[in-house]
């Protein structure tokens, strides 16, 4: 089990990287080796290790995760040139949502689902439960499916920062803001933010319960990946960094699949109208600054919350049908 503590350990390594890099840019001007990168890739790099050992003997990894993972790394090192000729072209980042930066969220994707594909069926033995890597690496997929959020909810409270003149970035960055409300959330349509949060976090929940049977990991994940935002929320306050707004309101959408037992339009509705619900209401209040929202984006993404459900159902009798069939 040492090997997939170690592949926690690399994801994780990549976690911190990456917030730290969302916060990073927010204060200084973009760095090709700065320090956020440089943790990124030491996770990265210990990934690679981990790979590397088996290709040269397959111990932990069958044939197809272990190919997965490596389509993951190789789309990976296509995008660091790509998005270094990104920024040399356009300079400093302007949202998460750039070309280049997708094909790190792919590659990423790629090589999480790949290690947990290994892991399960490492474990095959044993029924999946929260109290194993399980949650680990259903947080880590959470993370890297909602990272392009990052901008807004790392632009909620830049803004309000710059706005009431009490900004943290870098005078090379302030120098450079000419449309404020556009720039600091990155040119992306308010709208964007919670639809896809919900279409990400059902599709997970769904994803995850159908293939291991278990519907507290999807929570548990959720649980475990919003005390990691707060826990790095308060460490940048700490040492004068940007924070962000923690969508912790996610949480509702894998709850009401687990309080329901059932993967239904019903759980997806209830969680999806929970989660904008709620964070609506703490948008209107004031208590903490989020990214913008308005209430007629509630019907967006109570659909975004319905449609993967039924189009599990859909496809859910197909599946079995050809299980049947299969050859004893």
């Amino acid at each position: 089990m040492k090997y997939y503590r170690l592949w926690v350990i690399a994801f994780l390594l990549k976690f911190i990287g990456s917030a730290w890099d969302a916060s990073y840019h927010f204060k200084y001007l973009f760095e090709e080796y700065s320090i956020p990168h440089i943790v990124n890739f030491m996770g990265f790099a210990l990934g690679g290790f981990l790979l590397f050992r088996e290709w040269r003997q397959s111990t932990y990894l069958d044939a197809f995760s272990r190919n997965l993972i490596t389509i993951g790394y190789a789309l990976f090192l296509i995008g660091i040139p790509l998005d270094f000729s990104y920024h040399i072209a356009y300079g400093i980042d302007l949202t998460t949502w750039s070309p280049t930066h997708f094909i790190y969220y792919i590659a990423t994707d790629t090589m999480i689902f790949g290690v947990w594909r290994g892991y399960s069926l490492y474990t095959w033995h044993t029924v999946p439960t929260w109290k194993s890597m399980h949650t680990w690496f259903a947080m880590f997929l959470l993370e890297c499916l909602l990272f392009p959020n990052m901008q807004q909810e790392n632009g909620a409270i830049s803004y309000d920062q710059y706005i009431h003149g009490r900004s943290i970035a870098s005078k090379e960055i302030l120098e450079l803001i000419s449309d404020p409300a556009s720039q600091i959330f990155g040119g992306i349509p308010e709208y964007v933010y919670p639809i896809y949060s919900v279409l990400m976090v059902v599709l997970l929940t769904v994803v995850t319960i159908r293939l291991l049977e278990d519907f507290s990991i999807p929570f548990m994940g959720a649980v475990l990946y919003i005390s990691l935002r707060f826990l790095y929320k308060a460490v940048f306050a700490a040492v004068g960094y940007p924070t962000s707004y923690v969508p912790m309101t996610i949480i509702l959408i894998p709850l009401a699949f687990l309080l329901f037992r059932r993967i239904n339009w019903l759980a997806g509705l209830i969680g999806s109208l929970a989660y904008f619900l709620s964070l609506y209401a703490i948008h209107v209040s004031g208590i903490l600054i989020t990214p913008p929202l308005a209430i007629w984006e509630l019907v967006p993404a109570a659909i975004a919350g319905i449609l993967v459900p039924v189009i599990n159902a859909i496809i859910k009798p197909h599946l079995a049908i050809k299980k049947t069939k299969q050859p004893a």
